[in-house]
């Protein structure tokens, strides 16, 4: 039992730390912000890192290598969105190298905000997130339940936003409590909590700080280039940070743009310590 939840602990437990921020920013149009703060607190599994809108279809290829050991993944990603860019229906599968499905995620709009139903087929798990809206129609808290075949896992975030709606602070409670054979409660539980910081230099976000219940603190930086001729993001470099140390970096460019300068490729590289390295190659179609 024990194998089985630690590393479930150091990864789905944390939400919870995503290298691929969206590049979320914080303007002085408080509508827009509670646009990009939704899409951005919605993190579907590998997300884009620019907020762009009308994305139709895009579909994703990932090649992870850890010395001679090589493997591949393709992932298609369908969305919808309002009128004003916020994501109403977001449907990704991510596929293995034999195409075989081992992920999904279904995020739809509801009365109280949006589900988003996920299939793990690898991890042998599938989760709810309940994620529920204000008068605003800003997110303020999400419910996620995770069920296995040995725990179920409960989380719950709340949401902070600053006077203009920029996102600030996301407050993580979560309990995991172990299960028999039967799905009955054996009285073994785990718990913990996190808060999140998001901090913001010339309207973008730049960095992520996270403090967990354990007295562990970790960090996320972001840094931006652009092309001023063209007016455009070209790339994104993030480095995260665990107990000041480098834990992973990525750099993410933008390859190829259409004629309203909305990205269609992009090649994102990602280096883990340990010498794991994964090339993921992203393309875009719009409505």
């Amino acid at each position: 039992m024990q194998k089985r939840i630690l590393p479930f602990l150091l990864t789905p437990c944390l939400s919870i730390i995503p290298i691929n921020a969206m590049a979320i920013t914080c303007s002085d149009n408080p509508i827009q912000n509670i646009v990009e703060a939704n899409n951005y607190i919605f993190q579907i599994l590998d997300y884009i890192d620019s907020p762009v809108r009308n994305i139709k279809q895009e579909i994703r290829t990932s090649t992870t290598k850890l010395g001679a050991d090589a493997n591949s993944s393709t992932a298609k990603h369908e969305l919808e969105y309002a009128s004003n860019g916020l994501i109403t229906q977001s449907h990704y599968d991510l596929y293995s190298d034999k195409n075989t499905r081992i992920y999904s995620e279904h995020l739809q709009k509801n009365k109280s905000g949006w589900e988003n139903i996920i299939e793990d087929v690898e991890d042998k798990t599938n989760s709810i997130i309940q994620f529920n809206t204000d008068e605003q129609g800003k997110i303020v808290v999400s419910q996620q339940t995770k069920k296995a075949t040995d725990f179920v896992f409960f989380e719950t975030d709340n949401y902070v936003y600053d006077s203009n709606n920029c996102l600030i602070n996301k407050n993580v409670q979560w309990l995991l409590k172990e299960t028999d054979e039967n799905g009955n409660y054996t009285g073994k539980e785990q718990k913990g909590a996190s808060i999140y910081t998001f901090g913001y230099q010339e309207q973008q976000l730049t960095k992520v700080s996270y403090q967990f219940s354990n007295n562990m603190k970790n960090e996320s930086d972001f840094s931006y280039q652009y092309d001023n001729g063209h007016h455009r993001l070209t790339t994104i470099e993030g480095t995260y940070l665990s107990s000041g140390k480098e834990a992973a970096h990525y750099v993410t460019n933008f390859s190829t743009f259409n004629e309203k300068n909305d990205w269609l490729t992009a090649i994102k590289i990602k280096n883990n310590n340990g010498g794991k390295q994964t090339t993921i190659t992203r393309e875009l179609t719009y409505y």
